[in-house]
């Protein structure tokens, strides 16, 4: 760092506001892009320009309104990060009494700051090699990524057609984190199949005691999307990052099939990562909701600050009405198409956070962040979920009722439900492997099904009996991991546990 830069006082508080941006960044880079710096970093980074102007104009001196506006910045971010090592100690402290301490405390170094006689240069040369120092260690991480590692190479078929002279429309519906029937029985004593029942009256074919071909979202929703395996990749296509898993969800083969033979691509912004927009689709619903709505560097910062008690009252109305738009549109892409149309749909429902009770009444959420081991298992997932089957169900009447041919219709959860963390590894492996696989198949469709189909075959299956397709059937397996296996560097282990779930009955 240079002698002009070193004494900037305008540089340390540019550089505070940008650390948990690039630290969130860089310690979860296996759900998030590059794109995903831009909107976080413009609006802190907006914010302190505009206070630090107001401080100088305030105190008349912009060394001093440097110092105190960085030792705003720490506080505001750090107060989440304090209240958690509070909580798990003995000093539990609530909100009412830690907020007005963290405020006392900004009072008093204000004053301090304020009152001392000083020109501050060597301060300021101390906190802008503090700043500079903790944003060059959170940009470590990304020394090992590999920008032009995009391969999504699979199998691709240029004789797809449709065996019918109309051909059917296709919804792909992700219902993220439900569990399987018998997971929710073991571990949340609910007993799921009345909702079963409604299915099959619908003449769904649900696939009991189903398993997902993986335990985390960045890894199943490529497989089946692309309907391949992961695990055969190079080690150096997957080591490090999940780039490569991120850049097959909207890049993926399944939508590229379905554009290949003329249909329109609709898809439905999730709000989260990679399922949030997809450039090959050509009708999107439900996007930004709120400033929020498509940041998760920003709920994670926010979910850390001094706005951590209150912040997600401001935005759970939005995100509530964002699942309620996205259950509401999927049905429109049949009248909004100008021919068949593919949908692909990612709802984060029954997943946490909990907005919603078995009849859509509001849950009290204290916080929009997706990811996290809760401490103890929260049955208002069981609530929200109960809600989300009230939905489906009605979501999948108007479906049929609107085609004027059978569509084809395939609901599934990425994986099964989140485990507290308490529970053992194999009560992880069971309850987040266990999903929930589902399928309206019209034309006698059903013929091609079998009792342990995974996600990974879904279409490979629905090509070869509806599109013409030859695609091999591969074998059905389930990979595992501890932990998502991109949180560490290297090339990813994936456990094969598909006999092992076998045993889970």
């Amino acid at each position: 760092m240079n002698i002009q830069f070193s004494q900037s006082s305008f540089l340390h508080p540019i550089l505070f506001a940008f650390f948990p941006i690039i630290f969130i960044f860089s310690n979860n880079i296996s759900f998030l892009n590059f794109d995903d710096l831009f909107y976080p970093s413009s609006l802190l980074i907006g914010i302190t320009i505009v206070s630090w102007f107001v401080l100088k104009l305030l105190f008349k001196n912009t060394k001093k309104s440097s110092i105190i506006l960085s030792f705003s910045i720490i506080l505001f971010f750090s107060y989440g990060h304090i209240q958690k090592i509070l909580t798990a100690s003995e000093f539990d402290i609530g909100n009412k009494i830690l907020i007005p301490i963290f405020l006392l405390i900004l009072f008093i170094v204000t004053i301090i700051v304020i009152k001392k006689n000083s020109d501050f240069k060597n301060w300021t040369k101390i906190i802008n090699s503090i700043a500079f120092t903790i944003v060059i260690i959170s940009l470590i991480n990304f020394v090992n990524i590999d920008s032009n590692n995009t391969s999504t190479s699979v199998e691709f078929k240029e004789n797809l057609f449709s065996k019918y002279e109309n051909p059917p429309n296709v919804f792909y519906i992700i219902l993220d984190a439900y569990g399987g029937q018998q997971a929710l029985k073991e571990f949340y004593d609910f007993d799921n199949s009345e909702f079963l029942k409604e299915l099959r009256e619908r003449d769904f074919n649900t696939i009991k005691n189903s398993k997902s071909n993986y335990g985390f979202t960045m890894l199943s929703l490529p497989s089946s999307l692309n309907m391949k395996y992961l695990e055969n990749y190079e080690k150096n296509e997957l080591s490090n990052n999940m780039e490569l898993t991120y850049n097959m969800i909207p890049n993926n083969q399944v939508m590229k099939n379905f554009k290949m033979m003329d249909y329109q691509i609709a898809t439905v912004s999730s709000g989260w990562g990679t399922s949030r927009n997809f450039e090959i689709s050509d009708i999107n619903y439900c996007g930004t909701f709120n400033l929020i709505d498509n940041s998760q560097i920003l709920i994670s910062i926010l979910d850390n600050s001094i706005l951590k008690s209150f912040y997600a009252k401001f935005f759970t109305d939005d995100r509530r009405e964002k699942v309620l738009c996205q259950f509401d549109r999927i049905p429109k892409a049949i009248d909004d198409s100008n021919g068949p149309v593919f949908l692909f749909a990612h709802l984060l429902v029954p997943h946490k956070p909990y907005y919603f009770g078995p009849n859509g009444e509001p849950l009290n959420t204290d916080t929009l962040e997706l990811g996290g081991i809760s401490e103890k298992r929260n049955f208002d997932y069981i609530k929200q979920l109960q809600f989300v089957n009230k939905k489906t169900l009605e979501l999948i009447d108007k479906i049929i009722e609107n085609s004027k041919e059978p569509p084809i219709i395939i609901i599934q959860s990425d994986h099964g439900s989140e485990f507290p963390e308490d529970a053992t590894e194999l009560e992880r492996m069971n309850e987040k492997m266990h999903n929930f696989n589902a399928y309206y198949l019209p034309h006698e469709g059903e013929s091609i099904l079998y009792d342990d189909v995974t996600p990974v075959n879904s279409f490979r299956l629905i090509f070869n009996y509806y599109f013409n397709g030859d695609y091999e059937i591969l074998e059905d397996k389930s990979y595992w991991s501890e932990s998502n296996p991109f949180e560490k560097s290297g090339y990813p282990e994936f456990i094969d546990v598909t006999s092992k779930l076998d045993e889970f009955k």
